[in-house]
């Protein structure tokens, strides 16, 4: 085989595999961020994020929380990201009507603020793993467990 041959096709497939590595990571895009806003904000922008999955039926959403060394301005106590969190996914299917399977929620760890991440992905893609910045030993908590009745929004 000749030498010139060899070379071009080996540039063929080096720039079909890095056009197919870059493809997926464009795929993965993030939608929002906020931290600890009311329910009346937080909602608003779950209610555009409804809408974009409507405008992309073969998208799903995922939610990545993490929490954070202070809440409103104390110690957390544990679980409470997750508590504050549980809400996000019923909003999205029952008041939304957005099917529970385009819809996922998962605990990043911790970083120095609460956080809330949404992401749209295509339905096949799996979603890379969350980024925490503070290990969970590295968060001093207050006594007592959240639950999610302590978040619930009256709207």
């Amino acid at each position: 085989m000749d030498l010139r041959k060899i070379v071009k096709s080996a540039v063929i497939v080096l720039i079909l595999a890095f056009s197919l590595t870059g493809a997926t990571s464009d795929k993965l895009r993030q939608f929002d961020e906020f931290g600890d806003i009311n329910c009346e904000d937080e909602y608003a922008r779950l209610d555009n994020l409804a809408l974009q999955l409507r405008n992309e039926p073969n998208a799903k959403a995922v939610i990545v929380f993490y929490g954070g060394r202070r809440f409103r301005g104390r110690l957390p106590k544990r679980d409470e990201a997750a508590s504050r969190a549980a809400r996000l996914k019923p909003y999205l299917v029952q008041r939304r009507g957005i099917p529970a399977e385009r819809v996922q929620v998962i605990d990043g760890g911790y970083k120095e603020e609460f956080q809330i991440q949404l992401w749209v992905i295509p339905i096949e893609v799996q979603m890379p793993l969350p980024d925490p910045t503070i290990q969970a030993k590295g968060i001093k908590f207050q006594k007592g467990k959240a639950n999610a009745r302590q978040f619930k929004c009256q709207i």
